[in-house]
């Protein structure tokens, strides 16, 4: 059956004359609703596009394809897998053993002397006692039990420091086990000299994982 438009019917009646059609009138109730032209569409054509509804009532988005589109694997669930990124030789601390609460409940610490423009180091000395991760790791000890360097550590150094600071709570305390290596930690620092406080903790924390990483493959 063909469906003809009734614009296109009253217009041409010729058209309709030489060929059997039917003519579809639509309802009143149709015309308040819906569109007032119908369209032309052969009987035999069968649509080969694929329409779903759309985001705003009243809308289709057609696709071209009638096969639904399959998911296309994540790039960053494959790159998990294998990242192109060799392993690491050894790991300094594994995930499973990172606490990032405190283990034990202490009060607040020892504050630290200025002992002459030793503000950027107290600063950055404070930020690291109370970063429970690390200040969980330096008092088990765990580190001096098994360090074997004869000279400077900075991990027995920052070790000795949190344990004295949170051992003294409500005392003032000078971080003397710092400053005497200061020079070991970056070789431009100078007692006494202003210096940055972002860099000696930048500079601290690389001499820290140096002496995770002594005796290791680099």
């Amino acid at each position: 059956m063909t469906i003809v438009d009734r614009v296109s019917e009253s217009s041409n009646p010729a058209a309709c004359q030489k060929q059997p059609c039917s003519s579809v009138v639509p309802s009143a109730g149709d015309m308040d609703s819906a569109s007032a032209s119908w369209g032309a569409v052969s009987s035999l054509e069968v649509p080969k596009h694929k329409i779903t509804l759309g985001p705003v009532p009243g809308a289709a988005v057609y696709s071209s394809s009638s096969v639904p589109d399959k998911s296309k694997p994540s790039a960053q669930k494959d790159q998990s897998i294998s990242d192109g990124i060799a392993p690491p030789q050894k790991v300094l601390f594994p995930a499973e053993k990172i606490c990032l609460k405190w283990q034990q409940t202490h009060r607040v610490g020892a504050g630290l002397q200025n002992l002459g423009n030793t503000c950027f180091l107290n600063s950055a000395l404070q930020c690291l006692t109370y970063t429970p991760p690390l200040a969980n790791y330096m008092l088990s000890h765990e580190h001096s039990k098994t360090c074997h360097e004869q000279g400077f550590c900075m991990m027995c150094t920052m070790q000795a420091h949190i344990t004295q600071a949170l051992s003294n709570s409500g005392n003032v305390i000078k971080p003397m086990a710092v400053i005497n290596d200061l020079r070991r930690i970056a070789k431009h620092f100078r007692f006494g000299n202003q210096e940055d406080a972002h860099e000696f903790l930048r500079y601290t924390v690389d001499a820290m994982q140096k002496a995770c990483l002594n005796g290791s493959n680099k």
